[in-house]
């Protein structure tokens, strides 16, 4: 997959006026069924069903919007344009006439007629570096990116796309805010016109003048929101694609990991080692070297003499988080590999055979999530996972990532479906079986899972990292501006390594990364073997001294975090949010680097390289106290 190329509406058909009939719109050689609904509260969607073209909606979880109505929040124009009608029963965003709804084969496209003063926000995880997104091109198709980008790229520069897919843009409009999320896990794109093209110095650059949302195959399932505010507006998303339960409160303390960390011996000195520091820590992570030799499910007894349930005994009430990867080694004699091939639970590849990959074991087979029956299996192997005396864990390389192999010959549903109609809903299947699997060993403990990659519903089941970035500037600013545009799609249970993965985090980048990470809704401290230590207490005295005072200060504002949290599951209000969600102020836009934290706090981290001040926007009317210097501020 090209993911630079775009399709070019010049190679589509577009419904023009005269081709609607009930509820039918007949498209170039297409006759498809044109469902149009509405709901309480401003929530809309329009589906576009062709039986030739897409057999079933693949998703696999349903929205939960509001109780229908009967008044039409979507509704055709004499001129054929569809039209996204707001509150006050005025039209607020519209389709090109005669170029608004088009079809290439199995892909389709929607071309939105706006404004040059609308804005653009959201599209969930994109590392682009800003707030406001007019002018982007996103791609949406979970990739491992360190495996899919040279390393020139990654180390420094915004790639697209990313571990995560929401396709989703929140777009302010003259009269209001219009949310077009597209419920489709097939490859999909959106782009939005540019402010100021006359930068634009060669002709592949330019952006089209209007907003487009599509995919490259997959039944058109579009649902668009309407609200006064952002604010209103994020909150209804989230409701629709499904707020995150309360998680355990330990979840939203300090979690310490590094690739290296093995099993009992090292979980204890790391235990003894922050106790001693008097450095608060939740959770202890472990990467892949606690497996039998990368074999998912498994313990090395070299690591765990006697079970990691005495470990977990052994620790002052910290949590043991381990690594659990989706791929199963191709191994006869291998109890894991060998059940799932007598259930027949693993993807095909388009030989009829079974599909492998290459990763951190070798060969390697894939259970094919999409199956209730691999989805089943897989949570009671997660079910002795916990019983055997692990808390919690992460998911990770569940892009799915392959190696070297080609993903699109692993195919979905018994090899019938293709690998870009499931590839980014790969992810939520994991997740679903994994969260099952911990209920069903502890239905009355909260599960606690961090994930890679993702999609629309993974906010129910798990908790999320931007995935691998590095011990650099570039990435720390982005563990802000990107745990923003997360937020404003529906995915407000989120972090970014601390330090970062790659590289190595000196004194004065760690203090910087503590100090902007403290509050952020998840903070866990990893990096990747062969860089230098990143644990607190790994540092000279002065900068200890710093990382300990603020990993304590994160403690101090628990209660009020886990309160945001509460709020969240009941309304669907984001914990980490930009000013401009709470103050509507178009000088805001571009604000990327302060968030608020909830409605009483906002935090504004001094992220540039050496810096030690910085220009920070005090919004609203009212006046500001800033806790570091207990004085009073007037905004501006």
């Amino acid at each position: 997959m090209f993911f630079t190329k775009f399709p070019y509406p010049a190679n589509f058909s577009f419904a023009q006026a005269g081709d609607r009939k009930g509820d039918r719109l007949v498209v170039g050689k297409k006759t498809l069924r044109a469902d149009r609904r509405s709901f309480v509260g401003g929530v809309h969607r329009l589906r576009l069903s062709d039986p030739e073209s897409w057999p079933s909606n693949r998703s696999l979880v349903a929205l939960t919007p509001p109780e229908p109505v009967s008044q039409d929040g979507l509704r055709w124009a004499k001129d054929g344009a569809l039209e996204v009608v707001g509150p006050d029963g005025q039209c607020w965003l519209r389709t090109v006439p005669g170029a608004g709804i088009g079809f290439n084969a199995q892909s389709s496209m929607l071309q939105f007629d706006v404004s040059p003063d609308c804005r653009y926000f959201g599209m969930g995880e994109k590392n682009f570096g800003e707030l406001e997104l007019s002018g982007f091109r996103a791609c949406f198709w979970n990739t491992d990116v360190w495996s899919d980008f040279h390393w020139a790229q990654w180390g420094d520069k915004p790639t697209d796309p990313s571990y995560f897919s929401t396709p989703y843009v929140a777009v302010r409009t003259p009269n209001g805010w219009v949310g077009i999320l597209l419920h489709n896990p097939s490859p999909s794109f959106i782009q939005t016109p540019g402010k100021d093209e006359s930068r634009v110095f060669v002709e592949w650059q330019r952006t089209s003048p209007h907003l487009i949302v599509g995919a490259r195959d997959g039944e058109p399932d579009l649902w668009f929101i309407t609200d006064a505010s952002l604010a209103g507006l994020t909150a209804k998303l989230s409701r629709l694609v499904g707020t995150t339960p309360r998680p355990p409160l330990w979840s939203l303390g300090y979690h310490q990991s590094r690739w290296g960390y093995g099993g009992h011996k090292d979980l204890v000195a790391l235990d003894e080692k922050f106790t001693k520091a008097e450095i608060p820590c939740s959770g202890l992570w472990l990467d892949l070297d606690y497996m039998h030799g990368y074999r998912i499910f498994t313990v090395d007894k070299k690591m765990f003499p006697r079970g990691p349930q005495v470990t977990a005994d052994a620790l002052a009430g910290r949590r043991i988080v381990p690594i659990i990867d989706p791929g199963v080694k191709q191994e006869a004699g291998y109890e894991v590999y060998d059940s799932g091939k007598k259930k027949g639970v693993f993807c095909f590849n388009r030989e009829g055979g079974e599909y492998v990959g290459v990763v951190w074991p070798g060969d390697t087979v894939f259970p094919d999530f999409t199956q209730k029956s691999a989805r089943d299996w897989f949570t009671s192997y997660v079910k002795g996972f916990r019983e055997s005396g692990f808390h919690a864990c992460w998911v990770d390389m569940n892009d799915p990532s392959t190696g070297p192999a080609d993903p699109e010959d692993m195919l979905f549903e018994n090899g019938e479906r293709s690998h870009a109609e499931h590839r980014n809903q790969y992810a939520l299947g994991m997740q679903m079986a994994t969260h099952a699997g911990f209920l069903a060993a502890r239905p009355d403990e909260r599960p606690f899972m961090l994930s890679r990659s993702g999609f629309v519903g993974t906010s129910r089941y798990a908790a999320v990292w931007t995935g691998d970035n590095c011990s650099n500037d570039f990435y720390l600013g982005l563990s802000i501006t990107t745990l923003l545009g997360m937020s404003l799609s529906g995915v407000p249970f989120a972090g970014a390594d601390v330090g970062g993965f790659g590289g190595d985090s000196e004194p004065a980048l760690m203090t910087r990364w503590v100090q902007a990470a403290f509050l952020s809704p998840f903070m866990r401290n990893h990096t990747t073997e062969g860089t230098r230590k990143q644990e607190p207490f790994a540092y000279p005295g002065s900068t200890r001294r710093v990382l300990a005072h603020f990993i304590r200060l994160r403690y101090r504002f628990l209660p009020y975090l886990y309160s945001l949290f509460a709020q969240q599951e009941a309304d669907g209000s984001p914990v980490f949010r930009p000013l401009v969600h709470d103050y509507e102020d178009s000088g805001l836009d571009d604000v990327a680097d302060q968030a608020m934290v909830g409605p009483m706090l906002m935090h504004a981290p001094v992220v540039q390289a050496e810096g030690r001040k910085r220009i920070v926007v005090l919004p609203g009317a009212e006046p500001w106290f800033d806790l570091s210097v207990g004085e009073w501020l007037v905004p501006g």
